[in-house]
């Protein structure tokens, strides 16, 4: 089997836009393994146009809040959504809770919620806000005591793209369908769009 060494492994790892360092050679064939694309799905491997899309209008990271507060807001900051189970983030999301109180009067005059008088509580990679969660809970028949990590965020995204998707009739209604879950994706041009809902499946 083929190694490389450990400076091979930190420029491959650079390039890649990561970081970690290793202290031992890596055997290339196994890391293949864990890592084969095939066994991810399409919109849910790195660099695909779903990802590229939804880190650039929704997030970027599992735990990501409105404005990005866990890494800007004193209140917030160093709040790891990742790492709460789904009970926790039930209360957390609440509109009268801390952070619907302080999303309020931040969001953007032309968001939906803003135009309602309402408040949004988005969490994590999706942006999933609390009524949503609540939903997809019962949808998905989830326990509470599961943790929002990177698996459920992930199987939450393709259940609600696909349901998106599933009820259009048309292209357009697909694509209409798809920015009704996620506002950014009004940013989105419908040929990305397109590419995104072939991606999922």
């Amino acid at each position: 089997m083929k190694t490389v060494s450990l400076e091979e492994k930190l420029e491959k790892e650079n390039n890649m836009g990561r970081f970690d360092a290793y202290s031992e050679p890596v055997d290339t064939e196994e890391q293949a393994e864990v890592v084969a694309p095939s066994d991810v799905p399409a919109s849910l491997q790195e660099g695909s146009v779903t990802q590229t899309a939804l880190s650039k209008v929704e997030a970027e990271t599992y735990d990501t809040l409105y404005a990005n507060a866990e890494t800007s807001s004193e209140k917030f900051k160093g709040k790891q959504v990742s790492t709460m189970t789904l009970d926790e983030l039930v209360t957390f999301s609440k509109p009268s809770g801390e952070y619907g109180k302080w999303v309020k009067p931040r969001l953007g005059k032309n968001t939906i919620a803003r135009k309602k008088g309402l408040t949004s509580t988005p969490m994590g990679k999706y942006q999933i806000v609390g009524t949503t969660l609540r939903s997809l809970i019962k949808q998905m028949n989830l326990s509470g005591d599961t943790v929002f990590n990177k698996e459920t965020q992930d199987k939450m995204f393709l259940f609600l793209a696909k349901d998106a998707i599933s009820r259009g009739k048309t292209e357009s209604d697909k694509i209409a369908n798809l920015r009704a879950v996620w506002e950014g994706f009004k940013n989105i041009s419908n040929a990305d769009i397109k590419k995104m809902i072939t991606e999922i499946g």
